[in-house]
């Protein structure tokens, strides 16, 4: 049971980058068809980024998804397989994807740089902190 308990937080991560992927390719295509810009006009991210301008900022927090929390995936594909999953490990899951999802909601609405750095220091520490904790009880017991 601790496995579905476990991989919870790892499917909410998975929706949350789907959602984000999803807010991406609308506002992409959304300032495509005002601006009469066709694929080809972008065929690389740096015109990209100047053709869409501020509809790229989906994009920016899509790939701030596969940044930073490939590292949560491992994290917990480990725990999961060496059978490590406790209560702590699924709290800082939790707070983890809560923390992730804050940062993209901030990044998707009014995108401010301090503001979504909060959750993005507070998660990536967490993080951090979840894989001392694993090398600690895998190393010393």
């Amino acid at each position: 049971m601790i496995d579905a308990v476990l991989l919870a937080p790892v499917f909410a991560l998975v929706v949350l980058t789907g959602l984000v992927w999803l807010a991406m390719l609308i506002g992409r295509a959304r300032r495509m068809r005002e601006m009469g810009i066709v694929p080809q006009d972008m065929p690389s991210r740096t015109l990209a980024d100047e053709k869409l301008g501020d509809a790229q900022t989906a994009n920016n927090a899509l790939m701030n998804l596969f940044e930073i929390p490939v590292l949560f995936y491992v994290l917990m594909g480990l725990v999961l397989a060496l059978g490590l999953g406790d209560a702590v490990f699924v709290a800082g899951a939790w707070i983890y994807v809560a923390l992730r999802a804050a940062q993209a909601l901030i990044h998707l609405t009014y995108n401010n740089v301090l503001h979504r750095g909060l959750p993005y220091l507070a998660s990536t520490s967490l993080l951090f902190l979840m894989w001392v904790r694993l090398a600690w009880v895998v190393m010393i017991g």
